[in-house]
């Protein structure tokens, strides 16, 4: 981990911190408290220094960061990167960037089960992160999946979601992250005539700053996935046919279970 902050940045890309059942999680989105505040302690003491998305692409400049930045994110606005994100990493002296999909805020995720902690934040308490010094970002209205999207469908999903932050939080909006990590031409095309400083992928092993590689971190991820998500190599592995086929397979099984709820 030293000689990853030696060499380069990172951004780290989570959803919720919370105890979850795993049959309440399927897509291992929920990271436990314990563990999420190991990984931060962990790069905190390889020295790293933690800001937000936003100043970590405006550092970089168009190009690759200076080495040894770090940025934490997280996607959907989850009510425990209220309750339970922002204490750890405050005690730790660390911010964040929370991606907010507007058209979600005060429901649930459609991916935590019933009985798992998937409530999204109210506009009130995205106020209070931001309040606390978060960087909030856009997560387009609806979640959706921009590269199915032409230009018009794009632009009005991130034009809609950057408005209804900047008149939340009386701040405009810098980066978006991409819902699914999915976009195409006309999402990129989008996010340029938006007049936004960056974009988050995942893991695009990119510094475009409308293609800021990402490393999203699962609940399940052992040690070694996190290093090989850290320097960009997790997806070309993902890509291979051996892989490919095993995660077609964890699909499968994922529908099954979802439809018999």
């Amino acid at each position: 981990m030293r000689r990853i902050a030696r060499r380069r940045s990172v951004i780290l890309g989570y959803h919720g911190v919370a105890r979850c059942p795993r049959s309440e999680d399927l897509f291992f989105l929920q990271v436990s408290p314990e563990r999420f505040k190991a990984q931060i302690e962990m790069m905190l003491d390889a020295g790293f220094r933690f800001t937000t998305v936003a100043e970590l692409a405006r550092q970089a400049g168009g190009g690759s960061p200076p080495p040894g930045l770090a940025a934490v994110s997280f996607d959907d606005a989850m009510r425990n990167n209220l309750t339970t994100a922002l204490p750890i990493i405050q005690a730790l002296g660390v911010t964040a960037t929370v991606y907010a999909p507007t058209g979600w805020l005060g429901r649930r995720s459609p991916w935590i089960g019933p009985r798992g902690d998937g409530d999204i934040l109210t506009a009130a308490e995205l106020l209070e992160l931001a309040k606390a010094g978060w960087e909030i970002g856009a997560h387009t209205m609806t979640h959706a999946d921009l590269s199915v999207l032409d230009y018009a469908g794009c632009l009005r999903e991130i034009q809609g979601s950057c408005d209804a932050l900047r008149e939340l939080t009386g701040r405009p909006v810098q980066t978006l992250a991409y819902p699914f990590g999915r976009y195409g031409p006309a999402a990129l095309a989008a996010a340029r005539d938006t007049g936004l400083l960056a974009a988050v992928t995942t893991g695009s092993a990119s510094w475009d700053r409308l293609e800021l590689t990402r490393a999203m971190i699962g609940s399940a991820d052992p040690f070694a996935v996190v290093l090989l998500k850290l320097t960009d190599r997790y997806e070309p592995l993902l890509a291979s046919p051996p892989m490919r086929t095993l995660r077609s397979a964890s699909k499968r099984l994922r529908g099954r279970v979802l439809s018999r709820d």
